[in-house]
């Protein structure tokens, strides 16, 4: 039997038998040995055994094998030669893959590139927009004015009678349905008319609108289209009354209220009216009062002697309480304290602050009770700044300006504005103590709340059972945190609106008053200024501990929810969505982000906002530090810069903005090859070198692909 009959080299490719070939060898050579025999023989001696296995066809085996042999041999050429084959094309294959790869790189740096510029581009197209929106606002307003221009030139033109008007009469003012609109435009024209005719006697002739001297003309006929105008309405009121229309008489009465102020249809409906004009009916009312026929005569007397009366009761009354009115001041600014001593007890004591206070010793210490001392200390803390309670100051103050005005005596001079400035800075002093004490309580808040978290916060080195047991005590600390937050923000508005307040009575009801006596303005001035300041002080420090509250929160949720898993991702195929860190983080900082847009207003809230950002930013950067990543987790990273940036780019300034724009930039180097890393850093990341370098240590292939050596080829 030929051997290469036997052995074929596709056998090596499925299930190979060694026995079942060996068999196909000695198949009719080899006697066969029964079961039995064997079976006897291995409970037998050795030399039974020997006698079974030697036979004496034995030697005919021996070219058998030695053909075996070096088919074996042959056949393990071949094989070497086809493993040598699929190696190469392997190889081949691996760097055909290794190009593609690379090119698929380039095509998703480029692909990054153009949405970056897509980004910046879609920014661009909406500001612009946004200014053509605004330009086209401006555009329809001034071509609304314009119109309404052309419309009083023209009317102005049609009651001047110029050679100049051509066109039909306007309709405005022969249409019953457009009086109201016409009478609005009569008075227009003829105030402008008026002021022309002036204007035109007091300059040069050649500055006239006409050689005819102005507009004389016009105004002529416009005061006698309104007097014509106006009496038709005053015989539609008349009318009206008498039929008891009380629309009609209305709709008339609002129309006439533009010429003389309304001065024409009063006299009428007073003139109308039996009580005034009727003289039976009037005597039989002064008779009623006096109990006269000849009670009419004697109203002019009885009024006189009635003036006399209180006159000499008032030059009596000064005289009598003279000695009294001298201290008056004294007791206003005694009952004006009281009041406020008795509203400060009132607030310690309200409900409102108890309830307040009983959920913050909740979660004041969750593990160990809390001393009634420590809960009686802070029991008024969180008695918040109400507008109400300003109000009600200020009315107080308000009736006591009253009474001062009524009270004062007139000698000597200035004694008015000594006692206006003693009141007004009692008022002063109240709201400025309320108001800062009232931002010291939210400021001490804000610390009690930085305490408690800093006793809950815990690191990677933390035991996983403590961790799990400080959960919800880190938990109850963060929802305290962001309470203590908004709590603060609202007693900045509260604060804001108070001193608006208190500002807006001293102009409208005491700055007059003070003017008589020199120095007292401007010292209450300053004294506003100066409660101003103290506000503003606590303000900012209260702003410091908001901000340090907020990012305290951030690193929080970046150290619990970040995890190294995030930015090496083993399926390449998933398109990168943003991290549960970066969302939870958004979700946070856009609901303070929020609330501080309601408490601050201007260059406040910018500078907060800005602040915010930069430590936002700063926290971010300190947390990606502590990971390696790979391309995947490059992409993904720049997924999450990408959400960081669009909340910078809402509620911050472009400032912000760009600072994670340009770290979006530099996330690429993350993404491509190390090959292309010098290509990357000579080109975009060319301002950014320094940064760029600190980022590619982070990158997972950094020691395995020698990225230091690529790197330093730069400098060669």
């Amino acid at each position: 039997m030929a051997v290469k009959q036997l052995l074929k080299l596709k056998f090596f490719n499925e299930t190979f038998s060694f026995d079942k070939f060996f068999d196909s060898l000695v198949e009719g050579i080899s006697p066969p040995i029964k079961i039995e025999e064997y079976d006897t023989a291995v409970g037998g001696s050795d030399t039974a055994i020997e006698s079974i296995l030697q036979f004496p066809e034995a030697p005919k085996f021996r070219p058998l094998f030695e053909g075996a042999r070096k088919e074996v041999g042959d056949l393990c050429l071949k094989i070497d030669v086809v493993l040598d084959k699929l190696r190469m094309d392997f190889v081949a294959y691996e760097n055909k893959h290794k190009e593609s790869f690379e090119e698929l790189q380039e095509g998703v740096e480029d692909l990054t590139e153009n949405f970056d510029r897509l980004d910046s581009r879609v920014a661009s197209v909406s500001e612009t927009a946004a200014e053509i929106g605004d330009q086209l606002k401006n555009a329809d307003f001034q071509k609304k004015t314009a119109n309404e221009t052309i419309n009083l030139v023209r009317f102005m033109m049609y009651f001047n009678e110029t050679s100049g008007y051509v066109g039909e009469e306007p309709s405005l003012f022969f249409d019953d349905d457009r009086v109201a609109e016409a009478a609005a435009v009569a008075q227009k024209l003829r105030a402008i008319a008026e002021d022309s005719i002036s204007g035109v006697h007091g300059v040069p002739a050649h500055t006239a609108l006409n050689g005819n001297g102005g507009l004389e003309v016009a105004a002529k006929n416009l005061q006698a289209y309104c007097n014509e105008l106006e009496n038709r309405l005053l015989g539609k009121f008349d009318a009206a009354s008498q039929k008891g229309d009380l629309w009609t008489m209305r709709n008339c009465a609002i129309i006439l209220n533009q010429f003389n102020k309304g001065g024409s249809v009063m006299q009428r409906y007073i003139a109308s009216r039996p009580m005034f004009m009727d003289l039976e009916v009037m005597s039989k009312d002064a008779h009623a009062i006096l109990g006269t026929e000849e009670g009419i005569a004697q109203v002019d007397d009885l009024m006189n002697s009635l003036a006399s009366v209180y006159k000499e009761i008032a030059a009596c009354v000064e005289s009598l309480f003279k000695s009294y009115l001298e201290d008056y001041a004294e007791f206003e600014l005694t009952s004006l304290n009281q009041l406020h001593k008795a509203k400060t007890l009132e607030l310690k004591s309200c409900p409102l602050a108890d309830i307040s206070q009983s959920r913050r010793n909740s979660i004041l210490h969750p593990f160990s009770p809390v001393s009634p001392q420590r809960r009686n200390s802070a029991m008024h803390s969180y008695a918040p700044i109400s507008v109400s309670v300003v109000e009600e100051f200020v009315e107080w103050n308000e009736e006591a300006v009253t009474r001062c005005k009524l009270l004062t005596l007139k000698e000597p001079p200035g004694i008015l504005a000594t006692n206006m400035k003693a009141i007004f800075t009692c008022l002063l002093d109240q709201v400025s103590q309320y108001v800062t004490e009232g931002l010291e309580r939210a400021i001490e808040a804000l610390k009690e709340a930085a305490a408690l978290r800093e006793r809950f916060m815990f690191n990677s080195n933390t035991n996983r059972k403590v961790v799990s047991a400080m959960a919800v005590a880190a938990e109850a600390a963060s929802s305290a945190g962001e309470s203590s937050f908004r709590a603060f923000m609202a007693a900045i508005q509260s604060a804001t609106t108070n001193m608006t307040m208190l500002q807006r009575f001293f102009n409208a009801s005491v700055s007059q008053s003070l003017l008589a006596q020199e120095g007292a303005h401007a010292a209450c001035c300053d004294a506003i200024a100066s409660a101003i300041a103290d506000a503003e002080n606590a303000a900012l420090r209260g702003l410091q501990g908001s901000l340090d509250t907020v990012l305290a929160e951030v690193e929080r949720l970046l150290a619990a929810e970040q995890k190294a898993t995030d930015y090496k991702l083993l399926d390449e195929s998933l398109t990168p969505e943003p991290t549960t860190a970066c969302s939870s983080v958004i979700t946070f900082v856009t609901r303070m982000a929020e609330v501080t847009n309601g408490a601050l207003d201007g260059l406040n809230r910018e500078a907060f906002l800005i602040q915010l950002g930069y430590g936002l930013y700063k926290s971010l950067i300190q947390n990606w530090k502590r990971f390696a990543f790979n391309p995947s987790g490059g992409l993904r990273l720049k997924r999450d810069v990408s959400e960081y940036a669009a909340f910078a780019r809402r509620f911050m300034t472009p400032a912000v903005d760009e600072k994670f724009v340009l770290f979006g930039m530099m996330v690429n180097v993350f993404i491509v090859a190390p090959e292309s890393l010098p290509t990357l850093m000579e080109g975009m990341l060319r301002d950014v070198r320094e940064e760029a370098l600190g980022l590619i240590e982070l990158r997972d292939d950094y020691k395995k692909a020698k990225v230091a050596n690529i790197l330093s080829s730069m400098n060669t």
